[in-house]
């Protein structure tokens, strides 16, 4: 599925591009009416790369989760439990 993401958005990268680099001859040759079509156009398969972008992002996350941090003597440290020893020292300076 990841695969296919990725090539949804290179696809839909290529497209935006190519839609920017005509966009200034279609204003020229056919109006500013189909050139703001063509913006907009471009715009969105902007969009749509960066949603599948966010997408695939999220599957290989999914897939393969990013390690915990911490070190060898307080062992790993997970997101909340950091929050929480911030939010508590944060407390005890004042």
């Amino acid at each position: 599925m990841t695969k296919l993401y990725t090539i949804l958005r290179i696809a839909f990268c290529i497209v935006a591009v190519a839609l920017c680099a005509v966009a200034i001859f279609v204003f020229v040759y056919s109006g500013w009416q189909w050139g703001l079509l063509c913006v907009v156009a471009a715009a969105a398969c902007a969009g749509l790369m960066l949603f599948f972008r966010r997408k695939q992002t999220d599957r290989e996350r999914e897939e393969n989760p990013p390690a915990s941090v911490g070190d060898f003597i307080t062992g790993p440290i997970h997101k909340n439990e950091s929050e929480s020893d911030e939010n508590k020292n944060a407390r005890d300076d004042t």
